[in-house]
């Protein structure tokens, strides 16, 4: 399933839609996948990365004006949002939490789409416990969310992984997601910078992984629809627990942050509902 680009409207409105999956691609709590099931274009993009020479022509007009857009999206908020983390952090996970939680309820609506089985709570509970479990393990209040040295070999991998995972996967945050790894801030200055090398092996593992993912979720999205929904959900419910970074330090930090979390959840709901 591709969608037909004609014209020089087509691909300019593609350039907006990947723009603003761009965005749900560096903004924590913000799904890109997410964004391509509002915009209509979820199974196609699905389809694109799945079987990339098939229809050679028409995925290249259709996914190139998506891929311009998500990288113009991703290089200039990258400056943005490493600013903000750098000074002023705990006001932008709270802003985080907020976009991320608004979501919840397009998420569940997703997930009841073709009906509800009680057994559904079961991988709601795996995936929570996936989120949830390294934490216990670790004794940790929050996950290292800061990380300031050069990424190894395997975090490389891991975080080309979760990237391609936020793509694909309708609901799960590919930024939440690194964040809990300990990676974000590190590629997030890596692109504030334009310090390309080292995100080189991480273009080449979310390369792999994204066609790799893209086939089992069309496998396990039409063979078990309920059951791989409830698992996002536990993973985006417990990405809220990871991430929390505390309560405020004063009054005025505290009603900044309740601000912030209000505004996150009502922009990521209003959004979500425009499917």
């Amino acid at each position: 399933m591709v969608i037909q680009v004609r014209d020089l409207k087509d691909s300019f409105q593609l350039l907006l839609a990947g723009m603003l999956i761009g965005v749900g691609m560096i903004i924590p709590g913000v799904s890109g996948g997410v964004m391509a099931v509002i915009f209509g274009i979820y199974e196609p993009i699905i389809a694109v990365i799945a079987h990339p020479f098939k229809n050679l022509r028409e995925n290249i007009k259709f996914g190139l004006p998506l891929a311009l857009g998500a990288v113009i999206s991703v290089l200039v908020l990258s400056q943005i949002l490493n600013y903000f983390l750098t000074h002023h952090p705990l006001l932008v996970k709270y802003l985080f939490i907020g976009l991320l939680a608004g979501s919840l309820p397009a998420l569940a609506d997703l997930a009841k789409e073709k009906g509800f089985d009680r057994r559904y709570y079961c991988t709601f509970v795996i995936g929570l416990g996936i989120i949830l479990f390294p934490l216990l393990l670790a004794g940790k209040a929050q996950s290292p969310v800061v990380s300031e040295n050069d990424i190894t070999g395997w975090q490389a991998v891991l975080s080309g992984f979760l990237v391609a995972a936020g793509t694909v996967v309708p609901g799960v945050s590919s930024s939440f997601l690194l964040m809990i790894a300990g990676t974000y801030s590190t590629l997030l200055r890596s692109l504030a910078e334009f310090n390309i090398i080292p995100l080189i092996p991480v273009i080449i593992s979310g390369a792999g992984s994204a066609l790799l993912l893209s086939r089992l979720t069309q496998y396990f999205l039409a063979n078990f629809y309920g059951w791989t929904y409830y698992c996002l959900l536990g993973i985006v419910v417990g990405s809220i627990v990871v991430v929390f970074p505390g309560l405020p330090s004063s009054i005025p930090q505290g009603s900044a942050a309740v601000m912030l979390l209000l505004l996150g959840a009502s922009a990521s709901w209003r959004l979500s509902r425009q499917k």
